[in-house]
């Protein structure tokens, strides 16, 4: 029997509580997954996927609070586009959920699954998608216990990974596992920041008090990504995406594509406002700005269905198997390439954006002008670009037109050229060109007023290198004055300061508190600044800066290894 034969048979037949193994799904850090049934009467069978406690993870007493907060909120949850939690139980192997059996893929699946065909994700299933999930958050930030006691819950991991498509093209929200929760066993402590970097909102980067909004902010990240075909905040490293989701220019879609409309891409930039005021104020509200752009072209479950089975055509035959396999007697050859086909890995995702294209700096240009616009004028950040993309498109016409124009103009000029030096008469062979002979000694006319204007010009030269000189000095002192006042008014001026640590702490200055690392570009006066940082201990470090006009300092220590106070 081969390896994986081996393997795929390990756990066949285990009983995990009530419910009996067909397969071991996935292996993570903390749990393991299982595809499990259990039996009734009458050939009554319900297929589960059961999520064990690793036992090196039992005495990780947070983890544990976690698993039990996921296990309270979502089984009291009743909502066809979340996933549901069914039972909990404890054996001697410790904890265990067992949880709605989907079968479906996931978002970052199906957009690789979309890649590997060289096809974009169709935009009327982002919009179905996104409306469906905005809908479930709905549901959970609003609600209600069932003694009528409100109790809204903040995902707080709304991610590619976490929203799945069933095969009959139900959307499904997954993965409560880290949200908050009212009356959550598990407590974040302050500064600690839980989610998928890549997707969180800059108050949850910030470590800020979150509400369903923050969530909001998640989906848009989902939707610009779905619809470009690239990750929105990609960095090397997770540091790298918080830095991203705090301060790059985030591209409108309707400027990266065209053919994206202004009123799609409007409702991605709200969702994608860093003001949380600006934000829809609900899932609902959101929902209904997404059906309202999308005109009637939103995909029903029947046509996801068609999609799904498109791109993935094995993994549903393989899932077939697998369900079918409790029923008859399998080969193990059979269940082996089934399982395979299921944990098969698709690669990369989605690629990151590369900053050579022109309209990436359009892009920034275009959110730049737009927030000066708002700020200036107190209207909406995300009021749609059109007149300056119509104004755009008039002045890229002029500008070709000119090029055309001038290149026209060079061709006859050109042409012109040619044909003087075909009708002027030739240069005899060997000889210059022709200049006329002067008798010798014969004086040059003009000669006398030309020395005299000569001599002019010489004086005229040496007075202006001597006003030149006085008025570089001149300059000078004015730049050098102009320097130190940069960024301020009068001598003081700012300067920018960032500063990350390995752990949280708070920042004062004067004994005024700047609030909590990370801090990004924080203005502080020209000079040497001494921060006082007091992180979880309560003990006082002290952290001189050294603060200039105009020249950032970006720093990234570790709290322990500066000195106390």
């Amino acid at each position: 029997m081969a390896l994986e034969d081996e393997l795929i048979d390990f756990h066949r037949g285990e009983r995990i509580g009530k419910y009996e193994v067909l397969t071991q799904l996935t292996v993570g850090g903390m749990a393991e997954l299982f595809l499990g049934y259990t039996s009734g009467p009458g050939g009554f069978r319900k297929y589960v996927v059961i999520k064990r406690i690793l036992p090196d993870a039992r005495s990780n007493d947070q983890f544990v609070r976690m698993f039990l907060d996921e296990a309270r909120i979502t089984a009291a949850f009743n909502h066809p586009n979340i996933a549901q939690v069914f039972d909990l139980g404890e054996e001697d192997d410790g904890l265990y959920l067992a949880m709605e059996f989907i079968g479906g893929q996931n978002l970052n699946q199906v957009t690789s699954a979309c890649l590997k065909k060289r096809q974009p994700v169709p935009l009327a299933f982002t919009l179905s998608v996104a409306r469906d999930v905005c809908l479930a958050l709905h549901y959970a930030h609003t609600f209600t216990s069932p003694g009528g006691e409100a109790s809204p819950v903040i995902h707080r991991d709304v991610a590619q990974k976490n929203i799945m498509v069933t095969y009959d093209g139900t959307v499904k929200l997954l993965d409560f596992g880290i949200a908050k929760a009212k009356n959550s066993l598990e407590r974040t402590n302050v500064g600690t920041v839980k989610g998928t970097t890549g997707y969180m909102s800059p108050e949850q980067v910030r470590g800020d008090p979150l509400d369903g909004r923050s969530d909001l902010f998640s989906v848009g990240v989902v939707m610009h990504e779905l619809i470009t075909g690239e990750r929105l905040f990609a960095g090397k490293t997770e540091r790298d995406e918080m830095v991203k989701i705090l301060e790059d220019a985030i591209p409108w879609p309707s400027v990266l594509l065209p053919h994206i409309s202004e009123d799609i891409s409007r409702v991605v930039m709200r969702a994608l406002e860093r003001n949380v005021d600006r934000r829809y104020p609900s899932g609902r509200d959101m929902a209904r700005a997404i059906e309202k752009v999308a005109g009637g072209k939103l995909m029903d479950a029947e046509q996801r269905a068609a999609l799904m089975k498109g791109l993935f055509a094995e993994r549903m035959a393989a899932t077939r198997s697998l369900l079918e396999s409790a029923d008859v007697t399998t080969s193990s050859q059979v269940l082996a390439s089934a399982k395979r086909a299921l944990q098969k890995d698709d690669g990369p995702y989605l690629p990151e954006r590369k900053a050579t294209a022109l309209s990436v700096v359009e892009a920034r240009k275009k959110a730049e002008i737009a927030k000066l616009r708002a700020e200036e004028s107190g209207s909406d950040e995300t009021a749609p670009p059109v007149k300056r993309s119509k104004l755009g498109v008039v002045w890229a016409l002029l500008s070709l037109s000119l090029f055309l124009g001038l290149a026209y103009g060079a061709f006859r000029l050109t042409k012109l050229l040619e044909d003087e030096e075909k009708t002027s008469p030739p240069t005899p062979m060997g000889m210059g060109p022709m200049i006329p002979i002067r008798p010798p000694n014969a004086p040059v006319p003009g000669e006398d007023v030309a020395v005299a204007d000569a001599d002019k010009d010489k004086d005229r030269d040496n007075k202006d290198k001597d006003r030149d000189r006085a008025g570089a000095k001149d300059r000078d002192n004015d730049r050098d004055e102009a320097t130190s006042n940069r960024g301020g008014r009068g001598r003081k001026g700012k300067g920018e300061v960032t500063l990350f640590l390995d752990e949280p702490a708070e920042v004062f200055l004067n004994n005024k508190s700047l609030g909590r690392t990370p801090l990004v570009k924080r203005a502080l006066p020209v000079g040497q600044a001494e921060l006082v940082l007091v992180g979880e201990d309560k003990k006082r470090r002290v952290l001189a800066v050294p603060v200039e006009a105009g020249k950032p300092v970006r720093l990234n220590l570790k709290l322990s290894e500066l000195p106390g106070r």
